[in-house]
């Protein structure tokens, strides 16, 4: 019983959203609303667009602040590198002092001016190689970034081109179904399908027209038109007949009297033999 009832509420579900699919697919057949759907996805596209260019933006912006950084480690790992020089020079010229005043090499290497010559060579060496460490690594993250900037520009173009193709495809989109629907309403109205405002308007005018017929036939009738034309047919037949008649008169006529007239001697001379005396 349970599977029945979900069985049921499957069907009457499906009917639903298919019923729902084939209203919103009819619909959009609608070249208004084709017109505005495109006009959503192209939005939609350009703000992807723009949310894209401000990533990129935001990545370039990062590459400038660590090229800024490099530029500072590199003035740092110049000034280091002069106090590396210093720092030897100061311990060679102490050395030699101390050396001059009669101290042993290895006097020399425990005094604590030489000491400190030496120590701060060992410190401005250790900042050095770590600042130069760090230039290494920020131009290697450059260089990726550099070319993820220029994977990122082209996919911005593409991006573009599609957008150009997008609202292409919506003029031919649009023109297509209009063209589709004026050939669709032509089609039915030549069928008799379609009961559209053309159709309409030839309907009643040819209704007029037999209307007008009709009242033309009823007006003829009650003034007696009818009438006066079967007698003008009538007098038209019987002119015809009488002239056709005194025609055939006059050319057979005259043959039959020229015929009665050369039968009538013989008769005569019929009648002379028949009154000989005996």
């Amino acid at each position: 019983m349970a599977n029945g009832f979900t069985r049921l509420f499957k069907a009457i579900w499906y009917t639903l959203t298919g019923r729902a699919h084939e209203s919103a697919d009819r619909m959009m057949e609608n070249p208004e609303a084709v017109r505005g759907a495109y006009e959503d996805i192209i939005n939609d596209k350009k703000g992807n667009i723009q949310r894209y260019k401000a990533a990129i933006g935001q990545l370039i912006a990062l590459v400038e602040q660590k090229k800024s950084t490099v530029k500072n480690l590199t003035d740092e790992v110049d000034r280091l590198e002069e106090l590396k020089a210093g720092a030897i020079a100061k311990a060679q010229q102490t050395a030699a002092a101390l050396q001059g005043d009669g101290l042993a090499p290895e006097e020399v290497k425990q005094h604590a001016e030489y000491t400190r010559c030496v120590a701060a060579y060992q410190d401005f060496n250790s900042s050095l190689q770590e600042k130069t460490g760090q230039i290494s690594e920020l131009e290697t993250e450059i260089e990726g970034a550099q070319a993820d900037i220029e994977s990122h520009k082209l996919q911005i173009t593409s991006l573009h081109r599609d957008l150009d193709k997008i609202k292409s495809e919506q003029s031919e989109a649009v023109a297509d179904l209009i063209t589709a629907r004026e050939q669709e309403e032509i089609a039915d109205m030549l069928s008799g399908i379609s009961m559209d405002g053309t159709s309409a308007e030839l309907s009643r005018m040819r209704e007029i027209r037999e209307k007008a017929k009709a009242r033309s036939t009823v007006a003829q009738e009650l003034a007696g038109t009818d009438s006066k034309t079967e007698e003008e047919e009538f007098l038209t037949a019987a002119r015809s007949s009488s002239a056709s008649d005194e025609f055939d008169a006059l050319i057979f006529g005259a043959q039959k009297t020229d015929t009665e007239t050369k039968a009538e001697p013989a008769k005569s001379e019929k009648d002379s033999d028949s009154e000989l005396p005996l």
